[in-house]
């Protein structure tokens, strides 16, 4: 889920997983690392600023 929202905001800002975790500072694959383990909460908040967006928008579960 978390994976799925941040990969969505990405491509709306027509970014990569890989840029994002470069100016997030974060290593190569944390990202993708989501899609089966919940992130660090000081990661999170590092894309979050990098997406600008809240983390609460990171977490937030689709609705069906």
């Amino acid at each position: 889920m978390i994976y799925e929202n941040v990969k969505a905001i990405c491509d709306k800002q027509s970014l990569t997983i890989q840029a994002l975790e470069q100016k997030a500072g974060l290593a190569n694959g944390t990202v993708g690392g989501w899609r089966t383990s919940k992130p660090m909460a000081e990661s999170l908040l590092k894309v979050a600023s990098v997406l600008g967006v809240s983390m609460e928008m990171l977490l937030k579960k689709e609705d069906a």
